[in-house]
């Protein structure tokens, strides 16, 4: 079963929709240092792993190396990819949180500290099947991008030549359109698009993206065709059909809020990215959370999460190791040289077996007892506080002290 009057989205089975995946990008910029910020949740299938990798921009053109197989992704989205690869120039490494079955990437940030988040946007017009995922989009700009307006050039030309669509999902079928927030530290843009349309802003302080459309007339960048008509963007293009499925206005107003009434800091991004409605006690399993576990008619789950603070000395960046961010602590990953190298999250196999581990350690306490799941609380903000030393080692330290709980 479809949804019925807009493009094709997620299939109705049994258990509820399957392929629906929900998703929350923020930047925000401190008035008094300057300091930009930018964190995202990738909230995807239950059951879908999604990888830490540093990886080269030839990774994966000239055989797959994606781990786990999807003919409907493998016959269409990735031959689209290998075409457009060919006509950019793919130059930087980049360190990225990826779907185990495509080439792609849900958010990373690459060797010149440009980073960028994409989410799923549904429109009243259907997606090419031909057209590259948004996800490849992402990783191909960061592969390509030394700034920020680079990067935005740079998906705006793969919007314009290859178009945008194919089946994004683990399970079931998935179908959209995609908006990014993209950000360099010195400046970032909110971009929005449909097919080969698109408009974008720069943003002044405060900006978040979710599952739904939110440029209307305030746009500054476009193609052609937009910029000559001059079109409400959201009223002309938004399917309003999926919004109570998507839930993407309520969360982007909770995540734009929270930025301004927290302001622009590490804390403020990781406590957004941890904001349940119910909190750890009285978890809310819907569709509305910032941090998801939604167990309804719709089944999504925050499975990896991503904040970026760019200093004086570079960018600094922490990801999650595994889902559900109030459970899984912040862990710093390096930029530098070495670590795009020689660290063993370069080689895919160890980097899917890692994640493996860790969504099963997940699975177990979250069918614990909620004193269990109170104490692993406590113990990631403990360990966040407390983190000194190798963060991997302190990472598997984390892991062993979570199995305590769950075994006592």
């Amino acid at each position: 079963m479809q949804l019925k009057g807009a493009s094709p989205t997620a299939t109705l089975g049994k258990r509820g929709f399957k392929g629906v995946f929900m998703c929350d990008t923020l930047v925000a910029k401190d008035s008094a240092t300057g300091v930009w910020f930018l964190a995202k949740n990738s909230d995807r299938d239950i059951g879908e792993p999604q990888v830490i990798q540093y990886c080269d921009p030839e990774e994966g053109l000239t055989s797959p190396t994606h781990l786990e197989q999807r003919e409907y992704y493998n016959n269409n989205q990735y031959q689209t990819l290998l075409k457009a690869s060919k006509e950019l120039s793919l130059t930087y490494p980049a360190l990225i949180s990826r779907p185990a079955w495509i080439w792609g990437a849900e958010m990373g940030i690459n060797s010149e500290g440009v980073a960028i988040g994409n989410e799923a946007v549904f429109a009243k017009r259907g997606s090419s099947k031909g057209g590259l995922l948004g996800m490849d989009i992402l990783r191909l700009t960061l592969h390509a991008a030394s700034t920020a307006r680079g990067a935005l050039e740079t998906i705006v030309s793969l919007l314009e030549r290859w178009g945008q669509g194919g089946n994004g999902s683990y399970s079931g079928r998935l179908q959209y359109h995609n908006s990014f927030l993209i950000a360099d530290g010195t400046e970032a843009y909110l971009l929005e698009s449909v097919n080969q349309r698109w408009v974008a802003k720069q943003v002044d302080e405060v900006a978040s993206i979710s599952n739904a459309y939110t440029l209307e007339e305030e746009y500054t960048l476009g193609d052609s065709v937009t910029l000559k008509e001059r079109p409400n963007f959201k009223r002309t293009y938004a399917s309003r059909l999926h919004l109570p499925f998507t839930q993407g206005t309520h969360r982007q107003n909770s995540t734009y809020t929270l930025a301004l009434e927290r302001g622009a800091s590490w804390d403020s991004m990781v406590s957004i990215l941890r904001h349940n409605e119910g909190g750890v006690t009285n978890f809310d399993h819907s569709m509305r959370s910032v941090c998801m576990d939604a167990k309804g008619l719709v089944k999504s789950r925050t499975t990896a999460s991503m904040v970026v603070k760019w200093t004086p000395k570079g960018a600094e960046v922490a990801l999650t190791t595994s889902p559900i961010p109030l459970y899984a602590p912040f862990i710093p990953f390096e930029l530098s040289d070495e670590a795009f190298t020689s660290s063993p999250f370069r080689e895919i196999e160890y980097s899917y077996n890692f994640a493996k581990e860790r969504m099963e350690q997940t699975e177990r306490l979250l069918k614990a007892p909620l004193e269990k799941r109170l104490a692993v609380n406590k113990l990631v903000l403990k360990f966040e506080e407390e983190l000194a030393g190798e963060p991997l080692e302190k990472e598997r330290e984390f892991r062993e002290e979570v199995a305590k709980i769950l075994e006592s």
